[in-house]
């Protein structure tokens, strides 16, 4: 029987840190020397020129597009191991299930973006409560996001921690993986 791996999109699949960064260089060159290195969640630790609030204008009002449509990056090192995954999954019966918390308005240029970089899923859920989604393990970035999973996943399943330069505390607490393709070593030894 095989296994349901649940895998999020933002800061695994689609390079939205650098995007965001990038982004802010163009439009704001201003602030290009003010851009501290992600470490946390938290805008206001590594954008400290503004608000939380005027961030997520940027991000999910004047932006939004740009960062979460078609034309927005893929993490490369994902987007090259993709295909050996979908076959992996196909040849060992697991399925691949997108679980991803998109702002609603996002959810569309979302979908579009993983079918322009040929991302498909067998399943696809856009919601804040991962832990909520039958799925056997999680790879996703987010500490806040794999310590619900690990609390409360609906059957007990294993998060797993997509390295990020932001989920240092989450290398050691949790199986983690620098790459997706490692999941096929990690998974079954």
């Amino acid at each position: 029987m095989g296994l349901r791996i649940g895998i999020d999109c933002d800061g695994v699949l689609r390079d939205f840190i650098p995007d965001l960064i990038d982004g802010i260089k163009t439009t704001h060159p201003e602030h290009a020397d003010k851009i501290l290195v992600p470490e946390s969640w938290d805008w206001e630790q590594w954008l400290p020129f503004w608000t939380e609030a005027e961030t997520e204008k940027y991000v999910f009002e004047d932006n939004y597009l740009d960062f979460f449509g078609p034309v927005a990056n893929p993490i490369k090192s994902s987007h090259e191991d993709w295909t050996m995954i979908r076959r992996w999954a196909e040849d060992n019966g697991h399925k691949l299930i997108l679980v991803s918390a998109q702002r609603p308005h996002c959810e569309d240029p979302t979908t579009e973006w993983l079918q322009r970089w040929g991302f498909m899923f067998d399943e696809m859920y856009y919601t804040k409560h991962k832990w909520s989604i039958d799925v056997d393990v999680l790879i996703d970035d987010s500490p806040e996001k794999l310590e619900q999973f690990a609390d409360r996943s609906v059957n007990h399943g294993k998060a797993i921690c997509f390295k990020q330069t932001w989920n240092k505390e989450c290398h050691t607490k949790y199986m983690s993986i620098d790459r997706l393709s490692d999941i096929t070593t990690r998974l079954f030894g």
